[in-house]
C-alpha cells in the first residue's frame, strides 16, 4: 500500500457528512425545540391557539423527519454508499427549517407587539449564530439555513421599511449579519476540513505502519524459519536424516560438560558396517544408500530417552550418544542393536560367511572430569571398534 499524503475528495466529503450527522443531530433538534417552546410562550397570548399549536406541530414533525433521516443515514452508512442523496436531503431539511422560521416571523409580525416581534427575531438570530458551531462542517448546509431563515426577513424588513420605524435598520443589519456569518462560516469550514484531513492522515499513517509492522513480523517469522531450516540442513545428514558429524561433536561437548557438572555417566557407541565397501562394489551405491537408511531406522528404534542422539559420523560409520547410561546399559543397547541388524537379514553376498549385513561396535563409558576431552572419548570408542573388527566383526567391544 502506498501512503496517500492528502485525503481524497470523496473520502473527505463522506467524512464531513458523517461528522455533521453525528455531532449535529442532537444540537440541531435541541436548539430548534427550545426555539419552538419559546415561540409558543411568546405568541400564545396574541395568536389563536389552533394556529400556534398547528405551527408548532408542523415544526416538530419537520424536526422529527430530519432526525430520522440522519439516524437512518448513519445506521445504513448511506453517507458512504450514496453521499449525494444524503447531501441533498440534508440541504432540503435545512432549507425547510429556515423557511419555517422566516415564515413564522413574517406571520407573527402582523399579530404581536413590536417588542415581541423583535424578541422573536433576536431568538432566530441566536439559533442561527449557535448553528455555526455544529453545522458548518458542510458549509452549504449552514448557508442554506442562513439564507432561508434570515435573508427573507432582511428583505421583508427593507421592503416594508415605512411600516415600522426600525425596519430599515433591521433589514440592513440583517444583511450585514449574514455577510459576517458567511465570513465566519468560511473560516470555520476550513478549520473542520483541516481537522478531518489531519485525522484521516493520522489514521492512514497508522494503518500503513500497522501493515508494515505486520509485514516485518511475517518477514521475521520467515527469516527465523529459514534460519532454522538452514541450521537443520547444517546439522542433519541428507541421506539418513540423522544428525551429522558437526551436530554430534557439538552435542558430545555439551553432554560432557553437563555430565561433569552433574557427576553422571556418559556412554558412546561407535558403529561401523562390516564389509560395506564390497557391498557397494557388488550391489552399487544406490543399494548401499538404502542399507544405510535401513540401519538408521534400526538405530533410532533402540534409542529414545531424553538427550540420546544417533548420528552418521561419516561413510558407513555411526555414533550413538547415550547421556546417563552406565557401562552395562550401553553394552545392552549395543548388543540389542547388533541383534536387530542381524534379524533384518539384509543380504550381503560379498560379506563373508554370514552372507548378510552385520555391524561392529565399540562402546566407551566415562564419568567425566574437568580434564576429560571429547577427542579422547572418540579415540577410545574408535579403538574399541577397531578391536571388534580385529576379532572377527559382528561384535560389541567395550573400551578398556
Amino acid at each position: 500500500m502506498i501512503y496517500q499524503r492528502h485525503i481524497p475528495r470523496e473520502e473527505l466529503f463522506s467524512a464531513q457528512l458523517e461528522m455533521l450527522m453525528q455531532n449535529g443531530q442532537l444540537p440541531t433538534v435541541a436548539a430548534h425545540l427550545i426555539g419552538v417552546g419559546a415561540a409558543m410562550v411568546m405568541f400564545w397570548p396574541f395568536m389563536e391557539t389552533s394556529t400556534v399549536l398547528l405551527s408548532a406541530g408542523a415544526f416538530l414533525v419537520l424536526l422529527l423527519l430530519r432526525s430520522l433521516h440522519m439516524s437512518r443515514a448513519l445506521a445504513s452508512r448511506a453517507y458512504r454508499d450514496h453521499p449525494g442523496w444524503v447531501y441533498c436531503w440534508l440541504l432540503l431539511g435545512s432549507a425547510a427549517t429556515g423557511l419555517a422560521w422566516a415564515g413564522v416571523y413574517i406571520l407573527a409580525a402582523h399579530h404581536v407587539p413590536i417588542t415581541m416581534q423583535y424578541t422573536f427575531l433576536l431568538m432566530i438570530l441566536m439559533i442561527t449564530a449557535v448553528s455555526v458551531g455544529f453545522s458548518v462542517i458542510i458549509r452549504e448546509y449552514f448557508i442554506v439555513f442562513l439564507f432561508t431563515a434570515v435573508w427573507p426577513i432582511a428583505w421583508w424588513s427593507l421592503y416594508r421599511f415605512w411600516e415600522q420605524p426600525y425596519n430599515l435598520v433591521i433589514g440592513l443589519s440583517l444583511l450585514a449579519f449574514c455577510a459576517l456569518l458567511v465570513v465566519i462560516c468560511n473560516r470555520a469550514y476550513s478549520f473542520f476540513c483541516n481537522m478531518i484531513s489531519l485525522g484521516w492522515e493520522r489514521e492512514s499513517m497508522s494503518r500503513e505502519l500497522g501493515q508494515l509492522t505486520t509485514s516485518l513480523r511475517d518477514r521475521n517469522r520467515q527469516l527465523r524459519s529459514a534460519r532454522a531450516q538452514l541450521t537443520d540442513l547444517a546439522n542433519i545428514d541428507e541421506l539418513t536424516g540423522l544428525a551429522n558429524r558437526r551436530r554430534v561433536n557439538v552435542a558430545l561437548q555439551e553432554e560432557l560438560e553437563r555430565a561433569c557438572e552433574s557427576r553422571s555417566n556418559l556412554s558412546l557407541i561407535m558403529l561401523d558396517v562390516d564389509f560395506f565397501k564390497p557391498y557397494n562394489d557388488t550391489y552399487g551405491h544406490p543399494a548401499g544408500d538404502q542399507v544405510l537408511k535401513q540401519l538408521a531406522e534400526i538405530m533410532l528404534g533402540v534409542t529414545g530417552r531424553a538427550g540420546e542422539l544417533v548420528a552418521r559420523y561419516g561413510g558407513e560409520e555411526f555414533i550413538l550418544l547415550l547421556p546417563g547410561a552406565s557401562s552395562e546399559a550401553a553394552l545392552r543397547t549395543a548388543e540389542r542393536l547388533r541383534l536387530l541388524v542381524e534379524a533384518a537379514a539384509i543380504p550381503h553376498g560379498a560379506g563373508g560367511a554370514g552372507q548378510r549385513i552385520t555391524v561392529s561396535q565399540g562402546v566407551v563409558t566415562v564419568l567425566p572430569e574437568d580434564h576429560t576431552r571429547m577427542e579422547h572419548l572418540l579415540t577410545q570408542a574408535d579403538e574399541a571398534l577397531y578391536s571388534a573388527k580385529q576379532r572377527g566383526r559382528n561384535q560389541v567391544i567395550a573400551a578398556a
